[in-house]
């Protein structure tokens, strides 16, 4: 049996091609190239949570603030004074105690 390396060559190359040529014909595919200098990506979860419990008669509130990602203790009292706003509670008078946790 003898192999002719012509034909062979360009069965094998035009098989090449006409695979590329229907997948880049029929094939629905976005690029899509983008570069980011500095750091422009933001990452900030804030959790806050409210618990008020009375205990011997003492109405006490305890916050507690979890921040992950990009969060500074800044964040967090901003956060805190947002909720204690909306929810109507003020600081002074109320038996408060606050505990704040940022996870990288």
């Amino acid at each position: 049996m003898k192999i002719e390396y012509k034909s062979l060559f360009l069965g094998l190359s035009l098989g090449i091609v006409s695979v590329f040529s229907a997948l880049y014909l029929f094939g629905d595919v976005e690029t899509e190239l983008s570069f980011v200098t500095g750091d422009s990506k933001v990452d900030k979860n804030i959790e806050v949570r409210i618990e008020r419990t009375i205990e011997n008669g003492e109405d006490l509130t305890n916050v507690i603030l979890k921040g992950k990602g990009d969060v500074t203790r800044d964040d967090l009292k901003k956060e805190l004074e947002s909720i204690l706003e909306k929810q109507g509670i003020d600081r002074k008078t109320t038996n408060m105690n606050i505990e704040m946790e940022i996870q990288s």
